[in-house]
């Protein structure tokens, strides 16, 4: 059983790339005047995931904060890509 569960986290951690490049989508024009905040909220939630993976150990709260990592960073990748970024 655990191993359905373990395919099932991986699953859902991979729903977080089209949803962080649909979000990326919607905000456009904020991805290159908010890089430096998408790089902080980076930082404070690797920091907060290393923090419960060392005390708490609680699995769930892992994979929430490892979903958020992916989507900020599909954000921060597609915020480079200029073509991606252009303003209408």
């Amino acid at each position: 059983m655990d191993v359905l569960m373990i395919l099932f986290n991986i699953l859902v951690l991979i729903t977080a790339i089209p949803v962080g490049w649909f979000l990326a989508y919607l905000t456009r024009d904020e991805l290159v005047s908010g890089k430096k905040w998408f790089k902080l909220i980076l930082y404070i939630l690797i920091l907060i995931l290393v923090i419960v993976i060392l005390i708490w150990r609680d699995t769930s709260i892992s994979f929430a904060l490892g979903y958020m990592i992916i989507v900020t960073l599909v954000s921060l990748y597609l915020g480079k890509n200029k073509k991606f970024v252009k303003r209408n």
